[in-house]
């Protein structure tokens, strides 16, 4: 199944976050961005509405937002209830890159538990993580 990826958020993060995926994994033809609230007359609804809009029901949609409950994510809330929709929020690089390497054939929403995990791990306060653990010359 074919999988469309969207990155959206307030202002420009959605380009900014794609490019470093890009400059990482290199082009990416399946990932779309939506950079809101750029420009003073703008129809966010219709926007979401016609990207969502432009892939067929039966390819796979996965909607990466920048905050839960913003409303960006909310826009897309419509259309959870889309076959093969899902919608993600919280954004980052580690979750898209993880999403993006993944073989077309895993189960999405197994893939998507698995990403947001390890998406998590990825924050850290590296003052008490290098403080529980401290670093030493042999590990630069």
């Amino acid at each position: 199944m074919k999988r469309h990826y969207i990155v959206a958020s307030h202002g420009t993060f959605a380009a900014g976050i794609v490019n470093s995926v890009e400059l990482i994994l290199g082009k990416q033809e399946n990932i779309h961005t939506l950079c809101a609230y750029l420009g003073e007359e703008e129809d966010l609804s219709a926007r979401i509405t016609a990207i969502i809009s432009s892939f067929p029901e039966e390819e796979e949609v996965i909607a990466l937002t920048d905050i839960f409950a913003g409303s960006i994510n909310n826009e897309f809330i419509r259309f959870i209830h889309r076959p093969h929709f899902h919608l993600l929020a919280g954004v980052n690089l580690p979750l898209i890159i993880d999403l993006l390497i993944a073989p077309p054939e895993e189960n999405m929403t197994a893939l998507i538990e698995e990403a947001l995990n390890n998406a998590r791990e990825s924050l850290q306060y590296c003052n008490h993580t290098l403080a529980a653990a401290p670093l030493t010359d042999k590990d630069f």
